[in-house]
């Protein structure tokens, strides 16, 4: 004999399939018709269970209707979401297209969500379904009024639903899968509330009024002068996530404590991040507010102790995992891979070899007279790695009770510049974890760790801003002053690698203002006539930095005699070796160093076996580049630059990097002349013979689209890419997919073929 559901239930169910009948067969949007009916249903079925459960209504309009329709609070905590479709609706994930699919593709990341559209019930967590598909029988809903029947799994369901509850976070691993879909499901409605407020202003409301827009203008001016929506976005989510990660680090509790308190709780130990919380949730979260809850009691669940026990350097884990599940394309996008430990031990090594036996600091990083900045710290393991080898070597010179003395006063002299709140906020946390184990006291001024673009202009104007964002102010103000004043020794780390990144490039690429008059581009000491047809290539962010470090290390404060000597040492795409595009950039190295070592870690070439590879996810050949000017070098005289490479798999090359010294007999000199590869000399015969662009008149480096949808594995797919583009009609949406530019627009006229054939001019769009 088949089990039947309790009574109570029987008896709420058939009422919901009565009501439900009434409001179908009236006027009026199916799907809205049976919402009345179903909140009633649940909150009879909570009622029941004894569970006191509160149904809040999301959906505000009908162009925002990604957030699901329901948040449920139970015992004011929010638990979960039920997402309504119209009835005879497919519920199946599989069966979605349009807006629907998309739709699951932002709520897949929910930790407890119900979808239904009447008869038909399904639990989700975390994308994944839990149970059977659960189906009320009796008829069509339109029909089966008093008749529904509930088959007993529907309590199950509803149960195992109203009674989650996050569960104790005790790994990284846990950690990272339950916080990274959230932070990307706030991303998403920070997107929808910015293009909402765009919406309303069109039609006449008043701009100054919309506080994302506000709050985004506001963003811009004091720290991302050329941050798109996406970059805004993505900046809100990571601070708001990594803000309550941090409280939880410091025993804040933040289950059911308004976020503002929380925000003024970090301010002793994080300042900036718990200012950043405090404006970025005060006064404009009401839109999100269930999201944004649901984020607070997950974190909530965090068992710091527990977590760290798992493994060394927990927070550096965290954040690389994170990034992965995250958004891996953003991280691919943005060239953020992390630096294995072992590279910068090696790079960090190398370089105090270098302020020792080059520039006669003979106490390495612990020199009182040696700054040292990171321009793209990251989570800091640069920064972290030379706080280690300083106590390392206090403890053998002075003795254990020298570390915290000497850990405290390098950690004053380390600066470091990061774009992503997410990485700042690891990185701080790092550094105190750190400066705690030995324990040292912060510097008096705090640690120099600042959120800023690196690449921004050192001399811009201060924005007149309110008190509110004061803090923040003062965090890019300071990042200004060491851009611009503070002399540097050092610059090291691992730059980010973008292709492509024309106009990316701040005062580097663009100039600026300096004294109050307008400043030429640094970028353009990188340009040398001949290189037209490929200067593209060095509009990449890795070369930025480039020259970025190298105007900071050598020539932004040349004023004291010693001013212009320092050494730059970044690992980084290997193209600026030999490639033809790098010629200036070559000649500046040779004309500006004294001394440079070459260490090549893909010999093996482009796309070489994964085994291989540094960095597993990163195709391109690597290097490392070490860089010295000593003080008063003549910039008649080339560089002496000497080159090495490391063959085999990762761990061979790791091996292989730890016992090179600057002075071992395993370097071969590079070429001489001005504009020379970065390599060794060839045999003689070889060097001789003429290039091949001096053989054929016109050279050019091929089809350059400057986009990628236009390549494909096959000619299907990019039909199917085609068709998508043509066929979608939000005007903005397909000049995204377009990837419009300055060349290429939907409603620019194509120019005729230089071909034999009839050709048509006419715009794309």
């Amino acid at each position: 004999m088949q089990a039947e559901a309790p009574s109570w239930l029987r008896e709420a169910v058939s009422t919901f399939g009565e009501e439900c009948r009434k409001k179908l067969n009236g006027p009026g949007d199916r799907e809205a018709a049976i919402r009345s009916p179903l909140e009633a249903l649940l909150s009879t079925i909570g009622t029941r269970l004894g569970v006191d459960a509160v149904f809040h209504d999301e959906v505000r309009d009908t162009e925002r209707r990604v957030r699901p329709d329901y948040g449920v609070s139970v015992a004011g905590a929010i638990s979960g979401y039920v997402e309504v479709k119209a009835p005879e609706r497919p519920i199946d994930p599989a069966r979605f297209a349009g807006h629907d699919k998309h739709q699951w593709e932002r709520q897949r990341d929910l930790p407890n969500l119900v979808y239904t559209n009447g008869t038909q019930w399904r639990l989700y967590r975390d994308g994944e379904p839990v149970g059977e598909l659960v189906t009320l029988t009796g008829g069509p809903l339109a029909e089966a009024g008093h008749d529904l029947v509930a088959p007993p799994e529907l309590e199950s369901l509803l149960t195992d639903f109203l009674r989650w509850k996050p569960a104790p976070i005790t790994s990284v691993g846990a950690l990272v899968r339950a916080i990274a879909p959230l932070t990307r499901l706030l991303r998403g409605e920070v997107l929808d509330q910015l293009a909402a407020e765009r919406r309303a202003v069109n039609v006449g409301g008043d701009l100054y009024t919309q506080p994302f827009l506000g709050l985004a203008q506001d963003w811009r001016a004091l720290l991302f002068p050329q941050a798109d929506d996406d970059t805004f976005a993505d900046g809100y989510a990571q601070a708001v996530t990594f803000a309550l990660l941090l409280a939880r680090t410091e025993g804040i509790a933040v289950a059911g404590v308004p976020l503002h308190e929380i925000g003024a709780s970090l301010g002793n130990q994080h300042s900036l991040m718990g200012r950043a919380l405090q404006l970025l949730t005060n006064d404009v979260a009401a839109g999100f507010r269930v999201t944004l809850d649901l984020l607070v009691r997950v974190v909530g669940a965090v068992n710091w102790t527990r977590v760290r026990a798992g493994r060394r350097d927990t927070y550096l884990h965290l954040y690389e995992h994170f990034l992965e599940l995250y958004d891996n394309e953003l991280r691919k996008k943005s060239g953020s891979y992390y630096t294995p430990r072992e590279v910068v031990d090696d790079m960090v090594r190398l370089t105090e070899e270098a302020l020792v036996s080059r520039l006669g600091k003979t106490a390495g990083f612990r020199d009182p007279d040696v700054l040292t900045v990171d321009p793209a710290m990251g989570a800091g393991t640069y920064l972290h790695m030379i706080l280690e080898r300083a106590a390392q070597q206090a403890a053998a010179s002075d003795g254990p009770g020298a570390v915290a003395g000497a850990v405290t006063q390098v950690a004053d002299r380390l600066v470091g510049f990061e774009l992503q709140m997410g990485p700042y906020a690891v990185a701080e946390l790092r550094t105190t974890d750190l400066l705690a184990s030995h324990g040292a006291e912060q510097p008096q001024a705090g640690m120099h760790l600042y959120v800023t673009d690196t690449l921004d202009d050192p001399h811009t104007a201060e924005t007149q801003i309110g008190s509110g964002l004061q803090l923040i102010a003062r965090s890019r103000r300071r990042a200004n002053e060491v851009k611009a004043k503070a002399d540097v020794t050092v610059v090291i780390g691992n730059p980010p690698y973008k292709q492509l990144a024309d106009g990316a490039g701040g005062w580097v690429e663009n100039g600026g203002l300096e004294h109050g008059k307008d400043a030429r581009a640094i970028l353009e000491d990188f340009f040398v006539p001949g290189i037209e047809r490929v200067k593209a290539k060095l509009k990449n962010a890795y070369v930025y930095f480039w020259r970025w470090a190298t105007w900071k290390v050598w020539e932004s404060t040349t004023s004291d005699p010693d001013g212009d000597a320092g050494i730059v040492c970044f690992i980084s795409t290997a193209g600026y070796l030999t490639g033809s595009a790098f010629t200036g950039m070559r000649e500046y190295l040779r004309r500006h160093a004294s001394d440079g070592w070459i260490i090549d870690l893909t010999p093996e070439g482009q796309t070489p076996d994964i085994a291989t590879r540094i960095f597993p996810g990163v195709r391109q050949p690597l290097a490392i580049g070490v860089f010295v000017r000593t003080p008063l070098v003549s910039t008649d005289v080339p560089a002496t630059i000497r080159y090495r490479s490391l063959d085999g798999r990762q761990a061979d090359k790791f091996a292989s990097l730890a016992a090179v010294t600057l002075d071992d007999d395993g370097w071969r000199e590079a070429r001489t002349g001005w504009q020379a590869p970065l390599t060794p000399a060839a045999g003689e015969q070889w060097d001789r013979f003429p290039a091949l662009s001096d053989v054929f008149p016109w050279y050019s480096p091929g089809v350059f689209p400057t986009r990628t949808w236009v390549y494909a594995p096959n000619a299907q797919t990019l039909r199917t890419r085609w068709n998508t583009l043509v066929g979608e009609s939000d005007s903005s949406t397909q000049s995204a997919m377009f990837k419009e530019g300055r060349d290429a627009t939907l409603t620019r006229r194509s120019s005729r073929c230089p071909a034999p054939i009839p050709t048509r001019t006419r715009r794309l769009r």
